[in-house]
Formats: C-alpha cells, sequence, structure tokens
C-alpha cells in the first residue's frame, strides 16, 4: 500500500460494548487516505472479531502479547505508524465526520505546530455540554500549569516532530500519561485547538478518570509540583497540599482558606513575572479563572461574596477590562441569583 498521509491510532482493551460506533466514526471519514491502526491490548472479550468483522483494507489490526496498559500500547502504535501525521482516537468515542479533513488542513497551513486538537462534546448528559480548548499554543501551554491543554483522544501530531526529540509516553504514569508528554512536547513544538467539536467524548464508568480518580489526582501532583519548581519557588510540605487543594478546588468550607488560598494565587503569578516561564497575560488570566472558580464553589457553601471575589487584587493583576468583569458578574448572577449576588449569603 502506498504511504497514508495519516494514522488513525486506536488501543482497546475490553471495549466492545462500544468500538463499533468507534471505528464506524473513522471509517466514514471525508477524508479517506489513512491507515487506521488498532492495537489489541490483550482483550479477553470480542473485541478482536468486531475489528476482524470490518474487513476494510485500511485497518491494520495489532496485538499486544497480554495486556501491556495504554501508555506501551501507543508507543508502540507510534513505532509502527506509517502516516506522517498520527490521529489520537478511542475505543468508546466517536469522531465527527469531517475531523481528519480539518486537522489534516490545520496541520498543513500550519507546520509549526506539532499537537492539534479540538473541542469535543461530552455525552451522554443532560446538557450536552462542550469542552471548549483554548486556541493559541500560549495559552495551551499556561492551561498545562495544572491541567491538559488538549483532548487527548481529540489530537493529531506530528509523527517527525515527536520522533525528532525522542518523546513518547512514560508508561510509570498509568493515569496521566497524556499530560506528562504534553508538559515535555510542548518545549520543542507549538500546539492548537480548533475552535470547533470534532469529536463526542463518552462519559462511561469505565473511564480512568472515574474509576481511579484519587490515583490520577496522587499521579498528577508531582508534575504539577514540578511546575511550581519552574517558577522559582520551593514549596513547603504544607505548601504543596494548599496548592493541590487550590488547583483541584477541594478548599475547606472556611473563609481562612478562603485567604490562604488567593495568598498563594498572588504567590504564583508574581513568581511567573519575575522568572517569565508563561506568557504574563496568559498567565495571570489563568490563575483569576482558578480564583474564580474557587469563589463560585465556596459561594455555594456560604463562604465566598461576589464582592469578596471581585475586589481580589488578582483581578488587577490579569489586567481585566470592564467587559470581562461584567462577565464574571453576569456568571455570578447565574449561578446565585440577584439577591445573593447584590448582597452575599448570610454569615459572610
Amino acid at each position: 500500500m502506498a504511504t497514508p498521509k495519516v494514522t488513525v491510532l486506536m488501543s482497546v482493551h475490553n471495549g466492545a460494548k462500544y468500538l463499533g460506533e468507534a471505528i464506524d466514526s473513522i471509517v466514514k471519514q471525508t477524508f479517506t487516505d489513512f491507515e487506521f491502526l488498532i492495537i489489541d491490548d490483550g482483550s479477553t472479550d470480542n473485541s478482536v472479531g468486531i475489528v476482524q468483522a470490518y474487513g476494510d483494507p485500511r485497518i491494520c489490526l495489532i496485538h499486544n502479547d497480554g495486556n501491556l496498559g495504554l501508555a506501551a500500547s501507543l508507543n508502540r502504535g507510534f513505532e509502527l505508524a506509517r502516516g506522517e501525521l498520527i490521529a489520537r482516537m478511542d475505543a468508546d468515542d466517536i469522531s465527527r465526520p469531517e475531523r481528519l479533513a480539518y486537522q489534516i488542513r490545520f496541520m498543513d497551513e500550519n507546520p509549526l505546530v506539532g499537537v492539534c486538537g479540538s473541542w469535543v462534546r461530552f455525552f451522554p448528559t443532560a446538557d450536552n455540554s462542550i469542552w471548549k480548548l483554548p486556541e493559541s499554543s500560549e495559552e495551551i501551554r499556561c492551561l498545562q500549569f495544572h491541567t491538559v491543554g488538549v483532548a487527548h483522544p481529540s489530537v493529531m501530531v506530528r509523527k517527525g516532530f515527536f520522533a525528532e526529540h525522542g518523546l513518547s509516553y512514560d508508561p510509570r504514569f498509568r493515569f496521566s500519561q497524556d499530560y506528562e508528554l504534553w508538559g515535555r512536547a510542548i518545549r520543542y513544538m507549538k500546539f492548537a485547538n480548533i475552535q470547533k467539536v470534532l469529536l463526542d467524548y463518552r462519559i462511561s464508568p469505565g473511564q480512568i478518570c472515574a474509576r481511579y480518580g484519587s490515583e490520577q489526582l496522587a499521579a498528577v501532583a508531582p508534575l504539577r509540583l514540578q511546575r511550581v519548581r519552574e517558577l522559582g519557588i520551593e514549596p513547603t510540605s504544607s505548601e504543596q497540599e494548599l496548592h493541590e487543594m487550590v488547583l483541584n478546588n477541594s478548599m475547606p468550607h472556611e473563609s481562612k482558606y478562603l485567604d490562604l488560598a488567593e495568598r498563594w494565587l498572588l504567590r504564583l503569578d508574581s513568581a511567573n513575572r519575575a522568572a517569565g516561564t508563561y506568557p504574563p497575560e496568559y498567565f495571570s488570566r489563568r490563575i483569576l479563572d482558578i480564583w474564580f472558580s474557587i469563589c463560585l464553589s465556596l459561594a455555594d457553601a456560604s463562604v465566598c461574596s461576589c464582592r469578596r471575589c471581585v475586589t481580589s487584587p488578582l483581578w488587577t493583576a490579569a489586567d481585566t477590562s470592564p467587559w470581562q468583569r461584567l462577565r464574571a458578574l453576569a456568571a455570578w448572577v447565574v449561578r446565585r441569583g440577584v439577591w445573593e449576588t447584590i448582597w452575599g449569603p448570610r454569615h459572610v
């Protein structure tokens, strides 16, 4: 077969329930010059039979010797991929028909971009909520200070860029392999997110975040600590604990913790301005977003008022416009109602 433009890479382990829908969404893409590399990671259900039933010459089924895990399976797929571009796909998600066409066109027009994701729609959910990830590499990098900046199953990457810099998934990070890899990769290449839903992201009890939530947070914590150190801060053990509570929005419902969170976020912002690690205009806004999320959460527990939130110096640090503050006020009204937005909850 001629060398394809793109390799679609999927790893599957006992994913028979939704596998057919995922495969259908790829074989019916409007862009057709691809190979579909499916790694069977030791499945014991009917996953292999489902793949073999297609008979599509673009599908290549590879068998692991047992269950090696997602990171090892994807690394094997990267080595075997023949396309210059590699599109990730999970065995329970659905790619929109034009996904590959949009991403390939974007990558061709932006040769310095090494990782391209998109917005994704969560399903099945009552509100069909959309995960709107930032567009520019600078914003994505600032988002990756504390979480992923691209949706893993939506990404398309340049194989050559990853090979050139020796980048691969680290199998030691079972629950956060994408967050760890993106943190290294963005040092060498630009990232981007197409501002359009190109993937439907299934929310199910079988997902890592649903089944291993506490383990996933524990795995991410050392990576987040590394990000803090890159700002020139060597946090104490109590500050590390506070940092995780702030980023996970798991603050105790007491006003003193709101004050601690504010001081810590101000310190992070000041340290970044001194170190120049992240673009300050984007980083300050990212820090402000974290603050606003904490304030809304603690407002539900009658710990924070709208006035307390919007008078924080974090708003000035982020150089927000009156329009941005008005949007924040509108979000507060939607969440808390007019009365509590104006007068605040009791005992604040």
